[in-house]
């Protein structure tokens, strides 16, 4: 540790989660990102750098319109708090790891489409067998960060990089294009589409299907496949939807047999709890549900 370090532990004032605000914003570059990764509001991750400056006795960001940039002296504390904040996880994984029972919580991150639609049906047999196994369920399009503690598990339609990671592709989702019966008997030549916004402009399905539907229009943008469903059901247009929804639901048709490439379902564990008998009966659950 270094002699500045040193210096901080000394600071009886300041505290640890005025310094974890400092490594998040940091690594996020706003207030605003910060508290979401945070999960707090943003005047809560103000009061707490203002609280840390005035511990250290400096200043350690610049209040910009549109960025927090840190000042030198803030990011050489913010590089010793990202320290101590992957040793903290360390700890936690490898006293998680070290639990032999099939108790406390795991934390799991998945695609909402796929946490609805696969892994909490399949969960009823898990909490049987394990009623004192805590589940943190986070239904979350973005990749949640395994290494900085976010989550012990994760499932993904994208494919997982980093060495800390154990990798399995367990399944993959199929699409097809759906719509209520009676935008189903119109012409294609008709047809009107229910598609991604531009946040997502760049998944594969929603570059198929800016590509089958060609001059026709996509007039109705959502973020989401549940909205999708929901507008598809309402006969607002033609949605491509995974089949996982789509041939569950009595109101929609299948209206085409083209078909985009089906994605991959990839499983990450953090290596360090790949033994954790928890973490484990969560992961074989999974690898079940998507091999079903």
């Amino acid at each position: 540790m270094n002699a500045f370090a040193l210096h901080l532990c000394k600071i009886d004032q300041m505290k640890w989660d005025d310094l974890q605000v400092l490594a998040v914003l940091e690594r996020e570059g706003s207030l605003a990102a910060a508290a979401r990764g945070l999960g707090v509001n943003h005047a809560t991750v103000s009061r707490r750098i203002a609280a840390l400056e005035e511990s250290v006795g400096q200043q350690l960001i610049r209040r910009l319109a549109r960025s927090t940039p840190l000042t030198e002296k803030g990011l050489e504390i913010a590089a010793i708090a990202q320290e101590m904040e992957r040793g903290a996880q360390k700890i936690e994984r490898a006293s998680h790891a070290a639990q032999g029972t099939l108790t406390g919580m795991v934390r799991l991150t998945a695609p909402p489409v796929l946490v609805s639609e696969v892994i909490i049906p399949a969960m009823g047999d898990l909490r049987t067998a394990h009623p004192e196994l805590l589940i943190a369920l986070s239904a979350n399009s973005h990749l949640a960060s395994l290494d900085s503690g976010q989550a012990d598990l994760a499932v993904r339609m994208v494919e997982p990089q980093g060495r800390q990671n154990i990798v399995r592709r367990i399944g993959e989702v199929r699409f097809a294009l759906y719509a209520s019966s009676p935008i189903a008997r119109q012409p294609p030549s008709d047809w009107r589409f229910i598609a991604f916004d531009e946040t997502l402009a760049h998944v594969p399905q929603q570059r198929w299907l800016a590509e089958f539907a060609g001059a026709r229009p996509l007039d109705l943008l959502t973020g989401d496949f549940h909205s999708q469903f929901a507008a598809a059901r309402a006969g607002l247009g033609v949605a491509l939807l995974p089949c996982i929804m789509g041939d569950a639901c009595a109101e929609l048709e299948r209206v085409a047999p083209d078909q985009p490439e089906p994605r991959p379902v990839w499983l990450v564990i953090h290596a360090d709890l790949r033994h954790a008998p928890a973490v484990r009966a969560v992961a074989d659950m999974l690898v079940e549900a998507f091999g079903a």
